[in-house]
């Protein structure tokens, strides 16, 4: 069936779709602004490897040795910190009136524990959502190398900082996972 001639049109329609044009525009000109505001913000990067996974079946098998492995889990909340080995013995050191640690003692537990298991180098800090950055990086501090006058602590032989084994030099807990995020 044929049309009226006034219906027919020769006018090319425009597409319905989404006009995307505005967009892009908007986006290339916040542009400029994230650039230049990039280089202000100070950024913070944690050293928190993720869990090591055993790929092949000799790392499966020392994963399993119980003998050498000590299982530390860190609890942080605003009030107290506790320090859980292998699931069962805990110590909690809870904060003073004005909401501090005792870092110094909660870094001697730590060299304690190592003491009994120095091939274990592996800890796990599960912060609550009110803890403050800071009691975090403190804690973490505190758990990761011996410091001058503890006991175990070697001096690096001069030129020694840039030797590879420098790395694992008065190591305490290094490798440090962060769970409950």
């Amino acid at each position: 069936m044929a049309r009226k001639p006034s219906l027919r049109t020769n006018r090319i329609r425009p597409s319905e779709g989404l006009n995307l044009a505005p967009l892009i525009d908007m986006v290339s000109v916040l542009m400029f602004f994230l650039l230049a505001f990039a280089g202000i913000i100070p950024v913070s990067i944690i050293d928190a490897p993720l869990p090591k996974i055993a790929s092949t079946a000799e790392e499966v098998k020392q994963a399993n040795k119980k003998d050498n492995k000590l299982e530390l889990t860190v609890d942080i909340s605003p009030t107290s910190v506790v320090v859980r080995e292998d699931g069962g013995a805990a110590k909690t050191f809870a904060a003073n009136e004005k909401g501090e640690f005792a870092f110094d003692e909660m870094h001697k537990h730590f060299i304690a524990l190592h003491g009994r298991k120095p091939k274990s180098h592996e800890i796990t800090l599960v912060p609550q959502n009110a803890v403050t950055y800071d009691t975090l990086i403190k804690v973490m501090d505190s758990s990761r190398e011996l410091v001058k006058g503890d006991p175990g602590y070697q001096e690096l032989p001069p030129g020694g900082a840039q030797a590879p084994e420098s790395a694992a030099f008065n190591r305490l807990f290094p490798d440090v996972s962060i769970g409950g995020v």
